[in-house]
């Protein structure tokens, strides 16, 4: 056997990812020897003795075997079996099992598919986060497939509510701004028509927080020298209580959930949006 290839096969009652990095990074130190070997294959959610039977079938002498099983029956009738035939081999999760049990005084669940569930929530939250960004203030085309739509005013808090749901709770969150106009209205109930009511928030707050915000960010972002000629306006207290007013009666038209998030925080508002979600409310 020395002068033959050495063939590989793993076997794990999850994806097999994990036995795949170890495998790679133990190899990795034999990069320099005349070593030849070949991963034959990955056999992912082999849980019951029936599926291991008819892998092993095939597998003889030549092969080492690389398991990572965390069943406890299964992985010990693997070994039997393995053991039966003369094939080297080796399960990757026992030593880190045997040892975190020991320095925690606790047993595992013992329960296979486990990272495989941590990981899909892991991708699940990547992609909210992706489609989160793509659709911030009335971006994007594919709001069918948002779970959750923030409607408001400028600065009412609508992209770190988004943000904060995206990334917490893995929640695809579209937000769209609204203007006081009533075309712009008509096309943004056009645009919202063929969404669930119940997906679709409508954020408001008190007219002079909103006013005092306003003014703050436009005395950040303007020329001071413009201020007061150019965009008073979007900060005079008449104009924003307008504002509010056209917006609070385009909810109710609508039925729409209707948020007020004067001084609060972005947590308390976001888990009330849940919570309606969640109950329909």
């Amino acid at each position: 056997m020395a002068n033959q290839e050495k063939k590989i096969v793993i076997i794990s009652d999850g994806t097999g990812k994990t036995a795949k990095r170890l495998m790679d990074a133990v190899l990795a130190q034999y990069s320099q020897k005349r070593v030849e070997f070949d991963l034959v294959d990955i056999h992912p959610e082999v849980r019951d003795r029936k599926k291991f039977n008819q892998i092993i079938k095939k597998i003889d002498t030549r092969y080492l075997v690389i398991t990572s099983m965390i069943a406890r029956e299964l992985s010990n009738y693997c070994h039997e079996q393995l053991s039966k035939k003369g094939v080297l081999h080796l399960n990757v999760l026992e030593p880190m099992v045997a040892t975190m049990s020991k320095f925690l005084g606790v047993h595992p669940d013992f329960r296979p598919g486990i990272l495989q569930a941590i990981d899909d929530r892991y991708y699940e939250k990547v992609d909210a986060i992706g489609f989160t960004v793509q659709h911030d203030d009335g971006l994007g085309q594919l709001h069918d497939d948002a779970d959750i739509i923030l409607v408001g005013l400028s600065r009412t808090c609508k992209t770190p509510i988004s943000m904060y749901l995206a990334c917490n709770f893995g929640m695809k969150v579209a937000n769209i701004p609204i203007v006081a106009d009533e075309q712009l209205a008509k096309n943004l109930l056009r645009k919202l028509a063929p969404l669930k009511r119940a997906t679709i928030f409508g954020l408001t707050m008190q007219a002079d927080v909103l006013a005092h915000v306003r003014e703050e960010r436009s005395r950040f972002l303007a020329n001071p020298n413009k201020l007061h000629t150019e965009i008073e306006g979007y900060y005079d207290i008449r104009d924003v209580r307008d504002e509010l007013r056209f917006c609070r009666n385009l909810y109710s038209k609508q039925d729409w959930h209707t948020i007020d998030v004067t001084r609060r925080a972005i947590e308390e508002i976001s888990l009330e949006v849940l919570y309606k979600i969640e109950h329909k409310d």
